[in-house]
């Protein structure tokens, strides 16, 4: 799903849902749609350091969507994992932030839009939920001959971004 969605969809569901959270429907909103800043650390970390714009990192993302449907394809994002929800909700219970749980709720918000989005292009299960999850199928694919590497390498060629 693009940026301008999740902004927009983040926005309907806190004014839908300010009556609850107050003033934390600031944070919702934010949360629902800043959660994809892991994106850019996996365009920059995959890039080797060699492109820090946000224009790279779109290209990288457009050409990656076109290859989602290769065998190999496997993503993972760590603010979308559920080890990373968990922590968040951990984090809020024990400190009792009611804006942390305001940030949890959107990044939760998020990721039900994300797996929509993913379900209705046919490659909801090309994203692992969970970082064990991803390095588990990973090791199944390579045993398979199959190298969830050399899709982002080759969306790396194709936007002028080689790694070396």
């Amino acid at each position: 799903m693009r940026p301008r969605d999740h902004l927009i969809l983040g926005a309907g569901a806190s004014a839908a849902i300010y009556h609850t959270l107050g003033l934390n429907t600031v944070f919702f909103w934010v949360a629902s749609f800043m959660i994809d800043i892991d994106h850019y650390m996996n365009f920059v970390y995959h890039n080797g350091l060699k492109d820090l714009s946000f224009r790279g990192m779109f290209d990288y993302y457009d050409v990656l969507n076109k290859l989602s449907h290769l065998p190999e394809f496997l993503d993972i994002e760590v603010f979308h994992s559920g080890e990373f929800i968990f922590l968040l909700y951990l984090v809020s219970y024990w400190s009792d932030s009611s804006v942390l749980r305001a940030v949890m709720w959107g990044f939760i918000f998020h990721i039900a839009l994300d797996w929509i989005s993913l379900a209705r292009d046919g490659i909801l299960f090309k994203r692992a939920n969970f970082i064990a999850e991803y390095f588990i199928r990973k090791k199944g694919l390579m045993k398979t001959g199959l190298n969830p590497a050399d899709v982002y390498n080759e969306a790396l060629r194709v936007t002028g971004n080689t790694r070396h």
